[in-house]
């Protein structure tokens, strides 16, 4: 697997040939991340896909619903195999916080955290 790599900022890097090129692992957990970042209905061609973030982090008691949909995402993302543990934490600004251990078709227990 390969993807372009992302910046800090979350755009695509340019201009130092395959350098800016994720694969294997850093591949699959930028999908990961980005999958997760990414709000319901943002891209055209699926309405559906990733998580109906505003509703959620709008709502109180959606802890839950939240995890499930973390879940769901992450599970969907090619190249997962498992999630082996999911922590998530909201603060009263409504940021959220997710740290997750994955297996994937490279390796076991790698760590990812995800910021909202």
């Amino acid at each position: 697997m390969k993807v372009r790599r992302l910046d800090n900022k979350g755009d695509w890097t340019f201009g130092n040939g395959l350098a800016n090129y994720a694969k294997e692992n850093e591949a699959i957990l930028q999908n990961v991340a980005t999958r997760i970042k990414s709000f319901k209905g943002d891209w055209f061609l699926d309405n559906e896909a990733n998580i109906d973030w505003f509703r959620l982090l709008s709502t109180k008691d959606t802890k839950q619903i939240i995890i499930n949909e973390i879940e769901r995402v992450t599970l969907e993302t090619e190249g997962v195999i498992r999630i082996v543990n999911l922590e998530f934490m909201q603060d009263n600004e409504r940021k959220a916080v997710i740290n997750l251990i994955l297996d994937t078709i490279y390796t076991t227990d790698i760590k990812i955290g995800v910021k909202i």
